[in-house]
């Protein structure tokens, strides 16, 4: 008799939005994965006019793709995906993430053998495909005191920030990078999934810390590498904040602080970091610098939070 086939341990849920540069390498190593009998997949496409979706419609026919038509943003398209996953673990993976089955395997394995621990991340090694760019940090979750540190000009004791080093040793921390989050299924349905109110950023750091206050662990596994070539080719524009779109940035972040620390610490901590940068950004503009500066945080108004969908 014909075994039936064994159910895949892992689903990925994908989010597109006009992804037609990258989408097909992220879909070839999740197809891979697949055909390891590692990986299921779910695809949700938020409304992307470009050629996105003809490419899902010719390369993902082994993956299950869900098309919205809107642009729901990255928080609220993963809860899309991941209302379909029936497997015991779920790992979020950009569309510009590379995630191949050695990597994946490892996640799992880990997983697999430390029950207290509820997500981990690899080390992932952003840049082109072909090209070694930067590594991956990981570290403590932010706080209002951290971010106020931060923009103070003379030399300050930073929060700790680790990079992930690809064979590195295993490290608990405070939170992983989105790109590549793989999560236990059972831990992210009781935290509900992801805030739909972070529209883009934070989110992940969100789920970690729920994750904690839940009694989970978040590791960060170096021996477990991937691909992203997000970080390496956000354009070089100084109305941008680490590669990040500002005006999402600032107010996923603002969201974040008054959800965990208050909303009387998160006014604080924002107002505090705007008088700093803009004494920083006047000295940089008397000395001929202009005010690149403080032109990130102008981006988004003080105190604002993310648009409800």
């Amino acid at each position: 008799m014909n075994q039936a086939p064994r159910a895949a341990p892992v689903t990925a849920v994908i989010v597109t939005y006009q992804s037609a540069k990258t989408i097909s390498r992220a879909l070839a190593a999740a197809q891979r994965c697949h055909l390891a009998g590692l990986l299921d997949t779910v695809v949700v496409d938020n409304g992307s006019t470009d050629a996105t979706q003809e490419i899902l419609a010719h390369e993902a026919r082994w993956a299950r793709v869900l098309l919205t038509g809107h642009n729901n943003g990255f928080g609220r398209g993963c809860n899309i995906g991941f209302a379909q996953v029936t497997s015991p673990y779920t790992i979020f993976i950009n569309p510009d993430a590379v995630v191949e089955p050695e990597a994946l395997q490892t996640m799992l394995r880990f997983m697999q053998d430390n029950p207290r621990v509820g997500i981990v991340g690899p080390a992932i090694i952003e840049g082109e495909h072909g090209v070694d760019g930067e590594l991956q940090v990981t570290g403590e979750r932010p706080t209002p005191a951290a971010v106020l540190r931060a923009a103070l000009p003379w030399p300050r004791k930073q929060a700790p920030v680790r990079t992930i080093v690809p064979g590195s040793e295993a490290q608990r921390t405070g939170w992983v990078c989105g790109a590549v989050f793989m999560v236990r299924t059972e831990l992210m349905r009781q935290l509900q999934g992801f805030d739909p109110r972070f529209f883009l950023y934070w989110e992940e750091t969100d789920v970690c810390q729920r994750a904690d206050d839940a009694g989970h662990e978040t590791w960060a596994v170096g021996r477990a590498v991937a691909h992203h070539v997000g970080g390496a080719s956000s354009s070089p524009d100084d109305t941008r904040i680490g590669g990040c779109i500002a005006r999402h940035y600032f107010q996923s972040r603002h969201h974040y602080l008054r959800k965990h620390h208050g909303a009387a610490a998160a006014a604080a901590a924002e107002l505090g970091e705007f008088a700093l940068l803009a004494m920083r950004a006047s000295v940089d503009a008397l000395r001929g610098r202009g005010w690149a500066r403080l032109r990130p945080r102008l981006q988004a108004p003080l105190l604002s939070l993310p648009q409800e969908g």
